[in-house]
């Protein structure tokens, strides 16, 4: 793979890797994009797609628009489930709205108030909240937590003859998974159980689905839902979607898929060892040999239905030139290549107090691994 690619997929991935509610509150949809007065399509698609893992993504009068709803949360609490949470909506997404059909735009539909009101409390001052009412229970045993943090927006839309239209919408509900009032001994939080999460996701997506579907431009477009679990704020492993289900028409989600995803740093710090970790360990080993100034060397792996489908592994470094920058990298690719596990996606980072000073990215179909040195 060449080096300006690979430089390429690196930056999509960092970027990829930000009552009834009133109809006034949601943003009119059309089945067509507006023009401009002379005629021309204000909303264009990038023309280069780095690969059939990313969509093209619209354009609207040369400017990128960022989500309606951008902000919009309570306490989505760290990089690693904001990171998780839209990556992993987008990879639901996928399985809907192929890549090769559709053009990806951030939500224009729901708008940042609307949000607001969605994820505070049920009150008199607010009959469109979706988290519970307070019941003013002192007792923590009895505390109604809040469980929706944040909702997320993609849109998914269709080149039609002379422009775009909207092809779907996919909703991901980020649900909290910790009860603050709650704690043991040790004053940590207890866990919400993810079947109340999963309850509780579903009741909310059939009401976001009824406010929608009164827009009359969005009563027959596909809306797919995922709820989405964040992890307390010190994992940094971030939160996995528990299940997803697509609506085509009408006003409840049926057919939820539950699925089975989980993250898992290394090295352990408990359970049994896994072919990974072991893999993983032998690559540490002969990193850390090599080179004496690392702070350290960890990795992330994302598993579905128990096989790992996404590696990534950070090194921390402490470099004082560009030859030890390059040593080092070619070092790194050369022992991943021998150690880090096959057939899947891989990809590592090798960091500084200055940024990213490398990156390797696996060839999956090749089984090797390509480099890029920043200057």
């Amino acid at each position: 793979m060449k080096k300006n690619k690979l430089f390429a997929i690196f930056l999509a991935v960092s970027f990829l890797t930000s009552g009834c509610v009133g109809l006034e509150e949601l943003s009119e949809v059309t089945p067509n994009q507006p023009q401009s007065d002379n005629g021309n399509d204000t909303v264009k698609s990038t023309t280069n797609q780095l690969s059939n893992d990313f969509y093209r993504a619209l354009i609207t009068d040369g400017k990128y628009l960022p989500s309606q709803s951008r902000g919009a949360t309570l306490s989505l609490n760290s990089g690693y489930n904001l990171r998780n949470f839209e990556t992993g909506l987008l990879a639901i997404s996928k399985k809907v709205f192929p890549t090769d059909q559709y053009f990806f735009r951030e939500g224009q539909v729901i708008e940042s108030a609307t949000v607001y009101e969605w994820i505070n409390r049920y009150s008199e001052d607010n009959p469109d909240g979706l988290n519970p009412a307070t019941n003013g229970e002192t007792d923590p045993a009895k505390y109604e937590p809040m469980y929706l943090a944040q909702v997320l927006e993609q849109d998914y839309m269709i080149q039609t003859e002379n422009n775009y239209e909207l092809g779907g919408i996919s909703i991901g509900l980020a649900m909290n998974s910790v009860n603050p009032l709650v704690t043991d001994a040790a004053g940590i939080p207890a866990t919400i159980p993810d079947d109340v999460l999963i309850q509780k996701g579903k009741e909310m997506a059939n009401v976001i689905l009824t406010r929608l579907r009164q827009n009359d431009g969005l009563k027959n477009v596909p809306i797919v839902f995922g709820i989405f679990k964040q992890e307390r704020e010190d994992n940094i492993g971030g939160g996995v979607f528990l299940t997803e289900a697509t609506s085509v028409e009408g006003t409840e989600v049926k057919n939820w898929s539950k699925l089975n995803e989980k993250i898992v740093i290394l090295p352990l710090i408990k359970g049994d060892p896994t072919e990974e970790s072991s893999s993983f360990e032998n690559f540490k080993s002969q990193v850390q040999n090599f080179f004496p100034n690392l702070s350290g060397v960890t990795a992330k792996i994302h598993y579905t239905d128990d096989v790992p489908d996404k590696m990534v592994v950070t090194i921390m470094t402490q470099f004082y030139g560009e030859s030890e920058i390059i040593a080092f990298a070619q070092h790194v690719t050369d022992v991943a290549n021998k150690y880090l596990p096959k057939k899947i996606n891989v990809e590592v980072r090798i960091m500084s107090v200055n940024g990213v000073e490398a990156f390797l990215l696996q060839d999956v179909n090749e089984g090797n691994f390509s480099y890029h040195v920043f200057d």
